[in-house]
């Protein structure tokens, strides 16, 4: 396991150019992901690992006045980008980002109404103790969007596979072998849907806390 402070200085130096090379960007899939939410507009929305808050501005459209997407990253410089944003946009009363260790929340048990983590666990240097986390701050019947990537079905992508999860631990401690669909259920967590991408590795995962 690779040591948490390790991981939060690498994010902090990236943090310059994340958006720059689009490594934070809002794509379709994202999209997607956070419309399965099927959020009601006072909604209160948890955005796991939500860097320089690229995502924050969308699951803030889909909130009415009373609502609010609150992102949380243990990167003190990822966030301070991402309220620079939300500041940026006018979005200070449906949206913030905090600085917050996802395995050690400080918000209560049973607090938000729906949860996303975009392409986050599979490089946290804790997930299975970070989805317990997000669970237990999640109330009942909370829905949980997880878009990720991993390892693909027998036969397909094996290769390219192989390859990516070679080069992105590299280059972020990003380990995509890591069956986090089997973690959120380990959670208790229950399994809505599991979508895979075509041509791609990445998968969707939606959830609902019992």
């Amino acid at each position: 396991m690779v040591k948490s402070e390790r991981v939060r200085k690498k994010y902090d130096r990236w943090s310059r150019f994340y958006d720059a090379f689009d490594l934070g960007g809002v794509n379709d899939q994202k999209k997607l992901a956070v419309d399965v939410l099927d959020l009601k507009p006072d909604a209160l929305v948890l955005d796991v690992g939500t860097g320089t808050g690229a995502i924050l501005p969308y699951l803030a459209s889909k909130l009415g006045t009373g609502g609010k997407a609150v992102g949380v990253d243990f990167s003190e410089a990822m966030v301070a980008r991402a309220n620079a944003r939300i500041q940026k946009l006018g979005l200070e009363k449906k949206a913030t980002a905090e600085v917050q260790d996802c395995t050690a929340l400080t918000h209560p048990d049973n607090h938000f109404d729906a949860a996303l983590a975009t392409f986050a666990f599979t490089s946290f240097p804790e997930p299975e103790k970070a989805i317990f986390e997000v669970a237990r701050v999640l109330k009942p019947g909370a829905r949980f969007s997880v878009l990720d990537t991993g390892k693909p079905p027998a036969g397909k992508q094996r290769f390219r596979y192989r390859y990516l999860k070679a080069v992105m631990w590299q280059a972020g401690f990003t380990d995509i072998s890591l069956d986090v669909p089997a973690l959120l259920r380990k959670a208790g967590l229950r399994t809505i849907k599991l979508h895979r991408f075509s041509g791609s590795l990445a998968y969707l995962c939606l959830c609902e806390k019992i």
